[in-house]
């Protein structure tokens, strides 16, 4: 009897205990520009229940990349991943730090029209990037620059919109395109061709998470819980394909398993192996930041990135 009522107590205090966590999880909402690969790590954490385990309720928040850092700074989310616009504000002097990175460089292909089989061939030929003055034109300046041509000597204009710029190719309109998976993927399967992958020419990091200084001083065990999560999602999956393939298939609203299996290997190539970037590239991601936002002043990395709440090596 007493073993029975010893039982029936531990199950009574467990079920409070149960009870108390789903309660009291912090819920705590996160800035996506977009549902792409890139944004794995969190679609991974939240079906996983990496984020329950612990004592977060994330919420996924789909909003255009020029709202996510004022929607931060009103404080309507905790958390945004939109690493470019997060560098331009902390270079700009307000406090929002970077703490954790999950690419180093873009994932784009320069594709192709048919017959035009290499970069060298775009001399002279007109190429499609889908606006200008930001990411696209830093990669297509430096993919034909380090292909030896002269950027003066191709024709760019800009045409919005993935699927208008395959049709583009198609038709002949452009030689070449800057595309995104999995875009570049549908492209192949026209015919066009892959002239190469814009991780190989540039390093830059896109995708993470940043967040207030504030929130850095006020909650920092609730910021190592969420890298805690988002690492454990990192991890889970690099080791099974197999079983994130269906939740990309629910997030990215892409029913055709071949192209799911090809963005995530494409996606491989880019990862941080844990979610730092090297001292090189953070000064080149200030320095080409500065010059963006016409900053002449130095700006030191602890401004702009902080990495201390991740797990340590």
């Amino acid at each position: 009897m007493l073993l029975r009522l010893l039982f029936l107590s531990v199950l009574s205090v467990g079920s409070v205990l149960s009870v108390s966590c789903f309660v009291y999880a912090e819920n705590i909402k996160i800035g996506l520009p977009s549902v792409t690969i890139t944004a794995m790590p969190f679609f991974v954490a939240k079906e996983q229940g990496f984020f329950q385990q612990e004592g977060l309720t994330g919420e996924i928040v789909v909003m255009p990349a020029s709202l996510n850092i004022k929607v931060l700074l009103a404080g309507e989310i905790q958390y945004a991943a939109t690493i470019g616009s997060a560098v331009a504000a902390s270079i700009r002097g307000i406090n929002i730090r970077t703490v954790m990175l999950f690419v180093d460089r873009p994932l784009q292909d320069l594709v192709g029209a048919p017959g035009i089989n290499a970069i060298v061939d775009l001399k002279g030929k007109v190429v499609a990037l889908s606006s200008r003055g930001g990411l696209q034109d830093i990669i297509m300046r430096r993919i034909l620059t380090q292909s030896k041509i002269d950027p003066n000597q191709v024709t760019t204009i800009t045409i919005p919109g993935q699927s208008a710029m395959i049709a583009a190719l198609k038709t002949g309109r452009i030689a070449a395109a800057l595309l995104n998976p999995p875009y570049n993927f549908l492209a192949y399967r026209e015919g066009m061709n892959n002239l190469g992958f814009s991780g190989n020419f540039v390093r830059l990091p896109s995708t993470g998470v940043a967040t207030l200084g504030e929130t850095l001083e006020r909650a920092p065990d609730q910021v190592r819980r969420l890298i805690r999560a988002l690492t454990r999602a990192r991890a889970y999956a690099k080791d099974n394909k197999a079983k994130v393939l269906p939740t990309l298939k629910r997030a990215m609203r892409i029913d055709d398993e071949d192209l799911l299996a090809k963005i995530y290997d494409q996606h491989k190539q880019v990862e941080t192996v844990d979610g730092r970037v090297d001292a090189a590239l953070i000064a080149d991601t200030i320095r080409d930041a500065r010059q963006t936002e016409n900053i002449a002043k130095e700006i030191p990395a602890s401004q702009v990135f902080d990495f201390s709440y991740l797990p340590v090596r």
